[in-house]
């Protein structure tokens, strides 16, 4: 049982920790205090005319693989070609003036985009570390602003890290799983919430 479950866990594929017995351990253990990936109850649902607005995504969500680190999806996964597309736009984003992209200090492999001047206290909270693509799938996960969260989780988009707010990890409350997009439609909404989140990363960012 022990050796499937590992091996399981192996196959989900590189995340945050090593990949070896030591990493599973760690996420077997962080996995006794996951919370509630998919409840808004205590979210603040922003109507304001800065609001974020979404179309409800169609289709089911996705099967999550049941760790909390490397926290996956394990259906739903778009070909390769769509995956591609959705990294080198993502990392135009990362490109614009008050961004650059660097390693993830999340992950630890693979880019991620981050704001130059974070004035966002959830952005602060991860280093400037605003979102990063897991290649293999086409997923994110991304720091979303917290008036935000309802919006994406309720219209379908994704949905909170299982670690999201737990002290004392680090991980701010509005750490969120973008699901990946199956289609050209799709990946345009994850571009809006990308480049919404890193809007509200910077100095400058509204009150939200």
């Amino acid at each position: 049982m022990v050796i499937a479950d590992y091996r399981a866990w192996r196959a989900v594929g590189p995340g945050g920790l090593p990949a070896n017995p030591l990493g599973w351990g760690i996420a077997r253990a962080l996995g006794t205090v996951r919370r509630d990936t998919l409840s808004t109850s205590g979210d603040t649902d922003h109507r304001g005319p800065d609001a974020l607005a979404l179309p409800r995504r169609g289709g089911s969500r996705p099967a999550m693989a049941p760790f909390v680190i490397p926290h996956r999806q394990l259906d739903g996964i778009p070909d390769t070609s769509l995956v591609s597309d959705l990294l080198a736009r993502v990392a135009a984003v990362g490109e614009q003036p008050g961004c650059h992209v660097a390693t993830s200090r999340l992950e630890r492999h693979g880019d991620a985009v981050f704001a130059d001047d974070p004035g966002a206290s959830w952005v602060r909270a991860t280093g400037g570390e605003v979102a990063h693509v897991h290649a293999g799938q086409g997923s994110l996960h991304v720091v979303a602003a917290p008036a935000d969260v309802a919006t994406i989780i309720d219209h379908g988009w994704g949905e909170r890290h299982p670690l999201a707010g737990r002290r004392p990890l680090g991980l701010p409350d509005s750490y969120l799983f973008l699901y990946a997009p199956v289609d050209e439609s799709q990946t345009d909404t994850v571009l809006t919430i990308v480049r919404r989140c890193v809007a509200q990363a910077g100095p400058a960012a509204a009150p939200l």
